[in-house]
């Protein structure tokens, strides 16, 4: 699971204009993510010759589930939601923001798009075909084990995730979900802040609404939070982690 915060390594340059989408662009947005920094070819377009720049409102669907995996994403800015199923069945699987990939994994084994990717708001992406992918791993080493590194790091993510909904009640999700979003927050105050509605973040939690608000309160009545609406303050680092191993079973009705 991953919420966003924000984490920056370096911004593209606002004065740039937006009309400039070509893959000189491209490969300069893409220097400034912790994936690519020293690793892409300096002032060239290298490898990335058929990369282009996205620019796309909140709602925008990049790909749907089923479609063959063509293009790997790069956020520059902006989130981008996963989604998995149709209708009222769907869940949102996560929220991927600045210097996250999307569509690797299917696109490395020529296979379809496991779930559906929509701009969760207006967003920034740098799209690279598959034949831009293939070039850079067979020219740039470098650039493959970047790569290679960050699938392992979303698969390590995932199985922790699972794990946690099989094992673990509803408020130690929600403790694990507030300890996360802690050792990621830049914020000088130690706030964690909600970037998305409760209810994307519930249907992620396998919980609803109504569950999350709940265990939040519990938490806060606790002494381990201050709550305020949709931004948090940790205040018993300790309690909250402990919280987040409590794997006794879930109360009837939980979610």
């Amino acid at each position: 699971m991953h919420l966003d915060l924000e984490r920056v390594r370096g911004t593209p340059n606002p004065a740039e204009p937006d009309t400039q989408t070509g893959p000189r662009r491209a490969v300069r947005l893409m220097s400034h993510l912790a994936l690519f920094e020293g690793v892409l070819p300096d002032g060239e377009v290298g490898p990335f010759g058929d990369a282009s720049v996205r620019n796309v409102p909140a709602g925008t669907v990049l790909f749907e589930a089923g479609q063959p995996a063509e293009t790997l994403y790069v956020v520059i800015l902006g989130k981008v939601r996963l989604v998995l199923g149709q209708g009222p069945g769907a869940r949102a699987l996560g929220v991927m923001a600045r210097g996250d990939t999307i569509g690797m994994a299917a696109l490395l084994r020529g296979d379809l798009y496991p779930v559906t990717a929509v701009a969760a708001e207006a967003s920034t992406l740098v799209a690279l075909p598959a034949p831009c992918i293939q070039r850079a791993i067979a020219e740039h080493p470098s650039i493959a084990a970047r790569l290679i590194g960050d699938m392992g790091a979303k698969l390590a993510r995932f199985v922790r995730d699972i794990g946690g909904f099989t094992q673990r009640n509803a408020r130690a999700r929600v403790a694990r979900m507030l300890l996360d979003l802690s050792r990621e927050s830049t914020d000088a105050t130690g706030e964690i802040a909600f970037t998305e509605p409760k209810r994307a973040i519930a249907s992620r939690l396998a919980m609803t609404p109504e569950t999350l608000s709940r265990e939040l309160h519990a938490l806060a009545g606790l002494g381990t939070i201050e709550s305020r609406r949709t931004r948090f303050r940790v205040l018993d680092a300790a309690a909250l982690a402990q919280a987040a191993e409590d794997r006794g079973a879930p109360a009837a009705g939980e979610r």
